[in-house]
């Protein structure tokens, strides 16, 4: 799990060590700050599908639950009002990943991405799993909110599939 990461904070070796754990079944976690990480290698990008691009100042929006149907989103309520940083991303990651949770960009400020704005996904990765989430802020509430996601991503006996279920 990397957890408020940033910039380039693995070595060589440790890239080969995460790329081979991932591939070989392994599941990731990616939350808030981890999209700011190791923009110089392309295997990461492709890991979280993005890269963090920009966000407005921290205040109140609207999140929108689209999938009920994973762990880490049945508990929530369909639509989520609370503040954050609402992250932008470099690129839209629909059409490659499992868009659980998305924006809703009339509910704040300085939203950058428009009507389609995934914030929480999860996708296969060779044989691994991967879920990134960019919430983060306040720390209080990543921590009370991310024992599912790390338990789904490292679920034992889990196979890869491409809509990652």
């Amino acid at each position: 799990m990397f957890l408020s990461t940033g910039g380039e904070v693995l070595t060589a070796a440790g890239r080969e060590r995460l790329a081979a754990y991932v591939e070989s079944g392994g599941g990731f976690v990616g939350v808030h700050a981890a999209a700011c990480t190791e923009y110089d290698w392309p295997y990461y990008g492709e890991l979280l599908d993005t890269w963090f691009d920009r966000h407005p100042e921290y205040q109140p929006g609207k999140a929108v639950v689209e999938d009920r149907d994973h762990p880490a989103t049945r508990h929530l309520p369909a639509v989520w009002d609370f503040a954050d940083e609402w992250y932008d991303f470099r690129r839209n990651p629909r059409g490659t990943v499992r868009v659980l949770v998305r924006a809703d960009e009339s509910s704040y400020d300085g939203g950058g991405m428009g009507e389609d704005h995934p914030l929480v996904w999860c996708r296969a990765q060779g044989a691994g799993r991967v879920f990134h989430t960019p919430w983060g802020t306040p720390p209080r509430r990543t921590r009370t909110r991310t024992s599912g996601r790390i338990c789904w991503a490292g679920s034992t006996g889990w196979r890869g599939t491409p809509d990652a279920t």
